[in-house]
């Protein structure tokens, strides 16, 4: 091509490429936004498509679940392990909302049971007509697969229908809501080469899960609202949501309740109360706590966050980018507790919901953490006078009880009689260990955040807090730790 050819061609190229700059700044085009931290860390992960029908004349849950699972064991599997949690609401002896300290406020009317019924299981398309529950309480179903090799997957696919009971509890229906934590069928955790099946114990948090995407589809009457762990759109009746990179998934419904929605950057958190302001005033807290939060330990990793007033004796209990409230803590009187509430269960979207931990066998690993979070946040937010005020109440206090059970915050949560031990045992004294950290290294903070962004999307072990902890402080802090997470209180 001649070389005046070829400088025209050059000139022509360069002239449409800057038309076309121009014309997507007038027309506002813009380029991909990259994926958030959830869907990056939803890539490989194992896929729940649940199918839902709400049938609230009969109490019901109709459950359609196909999941897509891989063997990431690194071992070949015969057998797949379902958590059944709902089955544990079946009898008076296994309900965790039926023990002493609860069973009145729990059931004000009676005991009423709730449970999971199967339908039927398919494997590969193939019915699996030999599953079998491993405990008492049937709450850690076992289904048989062919072998199946580390690399490989497969298709689950379980029909049943759930019962809810008349529980004020994380799942049941209580004054107009209806609360299904820990209500769907999902997978046990494999580790140590075997599937965990522990049990779903009254005290603390009794379930351990590791993350996956979540996709699900509710349908519902006329008049229900739902509120879930993901962003829910809503069309002629049918509820869609997904929620990518979550260690469950968590959902509400109520025909009574005002919303409220704050944005946070890009973050929407959105309240349900029985009234406008108590929603406002639930969104605004929350949304105060993600600032401050993402301030000191980096991002909130999904993009909405979502508050549901209910009946629900032990305070808040939190989901991925789900809290459930006391209707209690909403009264005027109760307004800074509420703010110190939801301040506490919003930080476990970053130590339980983003970084994982054992629940069961070391509770402080999310308890404390999350109620020194809210220190810092009453810090940040007050100043230090009320930030030394709060530690007498919330620290302090619990360190000069005499708690006369054998427990300590690194006893794992059957061990605990009550609710009030389990508090001042795992959430004073072990958020005092954190300011202990804080007093030795002048930055616990940095390492929290450092520790979130380690551990982000996966399950961190005490060895993995202790170990990172000693790595990033450049000191050997073992013994400080054991002195506070294992010394008996008496």
């Amino acid at each position: 091509m001649p070389k005046r050819s070829i400088i025209k061609c050059r000139y022509v190229w360069l002239c449409a490429v800057l038309l076309v700059l121009v014309v997507s700044a007038v027309i506002g085009i813009k380029s991909p936004a990259p994926p958030s931290r959830a869907e990056a860390a939803a890539q490989g992960l194992n896929a729940y498509d649940f199918d839902l029908i709400f049938r609230p004349e009969e109490k019901e849950l109709g459950v359609t679940l196909s999941l897509q699972f891989r063997n990431d064991t690194g071992g070949t599997l015969t057998d797949l392990v379902l958590r059944t949690w709902a089955n544990a609401y079946a009898r008076e002896e296994t309900s965790p909302a039926a023990i002493d300290e609860l069973y009145d406020i729990c059931y004000p009317e009676g005991f009423s049971p709730g449970a999971l019924t199967l339908e039927g299981i398919w494997w590969n398309g193939v019915l699996v007509p030999d599953h079998k529950y491993l405990d008492a309480a049937q709450t850690a179903l076992s289904v048989p697969i062919p072998a199946l090799e580390t690399g490989l997957s497969g298709t689950l696919l379980l029909r049943c229908r759930i019962t809810v009971p008349e529980c004020a509890h994380r799942f049941g229906q209580s004054k107009g809501v209806w609360q299904f934590g820990n209500a769907l069928p999902i997978l046990s955790v494999y580790e140590n080469g075997a599937w965990r099946t522990d049990g779903y114990c009254a005290i603390g948090d009794p379930f351990v899960s590791e993350c996956a995407n979540y996709s699900v589809k509710l349908t519902a009457p006329a008049g229900w609202q739902c509120a879930a762990g993901a962003t829910v759109t809503y069309q002629n009746g049918v509820y869609t949501m997904y929620a990518p990179a979550v260690r469950d998934f968590t959902f509400a419904l109520s025909r009574d309740w005002h919303s409220a929605a704050v944005k946070v950057k890009d973050i929407t958190v959105t309240a349900h109360a029985e009234n406008a302001s108590a929603a406002k005033r639930a969104a605004k807290y929350a949304a105060q706590a993600i600032q401050v939060y993402e301030k000191l330990y980096g991002d909130y990793p999904w993009t909405q966050l979502t508050l549901c007033e209910a009946d629900f004796p032990l305070g808040g209990m939190e989901y991925p980018g789900f809290i459930l409230l006391d209707k209690t803590y909403f009264y005027e009187d109760w307004a800074d507790t509420l703010e110190l509430l939801i301040a506490h269960e919003a930080a476990h979207q970053w130590f339980y919901a983003l970084v994982g931990s054992d629940q069961y066998n070391a509770p402080w690993q999310d308890e404390a953490l999350s109620e020194y979070a809210m220190l810092r946040y009453v810090l940040d937010r007050y100043g230090r006078t009320a930030y030394e005020n709060l530690i007498l109440t919330r620290i302090d206090a619990p360190m000069q009880e005499n708690i006369l059970s054998p427990v300590t915050p690194g006893s794992p949560i059957d061990h605990f009689g009550s609710y009030s031990d389990y508090s001042a045992v795992v959430y004073g004294r072990g958020a005092a260990m954190m300011l202990a950290v804080q007093e030795m290294t002048g930055k616990a903070d940095d390492f929290l955040r450092a520790y979130c962004d380690r551990y982000a999307f996966d399950l961190a072990s005490r060895e993995d807090f202790t170990s990172f902890l000693n790595a990033w402080s450049g000191m050997d802090l073992s013994p400080l730790v054991l002195d506070y997470i294992d010394t008996y209180m008496n």
